[in-house]
């Protein structure tokens, strides 16, 4: 596959599309139990990408960050912007995708995402990429499905290719074409998920903590 090929964000236009929130209104257990331990500066720069209907920003706005997602869907954008509003809260929102995104570089305290799952090719190019907009010292904090997920019922890509393998995906973010990062955390675990009917029991994900270091 092309590793610059913009994706299609027809498909979650129709999932947010909906009045209801399609993995509901609270942040990620993961993201929120890592971000509640960092101490920032104050007002800092967060980037939530592909936040969808912006739960994870929208909570991290509540706490004080300074939060923008980017995400392909207009819908999720509508939806966000819903979400802030009853939380009395802002935050920017652009539709854009991670192969064509321009990223301020040594800017955010932190890039927070949970079930970013891309094609390899543009996975292994554009997320280290993606890493030096990180201001030395930010965090980057992110969970995804591991491939022992086909095992189970309680969500993730069908696909093999799209679902993570420890060992290659910290290669990436921790490899020549990323910043240098100190591993802070990088496991394979079993956690039980509750986060709406697309996201509900037993299931197999990798979670990473790393800091920016240079």
């Amino acid at each position: 596959m092309n590793p610059d090929q913009p994706s299609d964000g027809s498909m979650w236009d129709q999932r947010f599309a909906h009045d209801h929130f399609a993995y509901g209104k609270e942040p990620n257990v993961w993201l929120k139990s890592v971000v509640e331990t960092l101490s920032p500066e104050p007002n800092p720069a967060a980037l939530f990408p592909a936040d969808g209907e912006g739960r994870n920003a929208v909570w991290a706005a509540r706490e004080g960050w300074q939060a923008t997602v980017f995400d392909l869907s207009a819908e999720g954008e509508k939806k966000c912007h819903r979400l802030a509003a009853e939380h009395g809260v802002k935050v920017a929102y652009e539709v854009d995708d991670l192969v064509l995104r321009d990223f301020a570089t040594n800017h955010y305290a932190l890039i927070a995402c949970s079930w970013f799952h891309t094609p390899p090719a543009v996975r292994k190019k554009h997320m280290p990429r993606m890493l030096h907009a990180l201001a030395p010292g930010g965090h980057f904090v992110m969970e995804g499905y591991h491939k022992t997920q086909l095992n189970f019922s309680s969500g993730g890509p069908k696909s093999f290719d799209l679902l993570f393998d420890l060992d290659e995906v910290l290669a990436e973010l921790t490899g020549p074409e990323a910043p240098s990062m100190d591993v802070i955390h990088a496991a394979v675990e079993e956690t039980v998920l509750d986060e709406s009917d697309l996201h509900r029991g037993p299931a197999a994900v990798i979670r990473f903590h790393l800091m920016r270091t240079d």
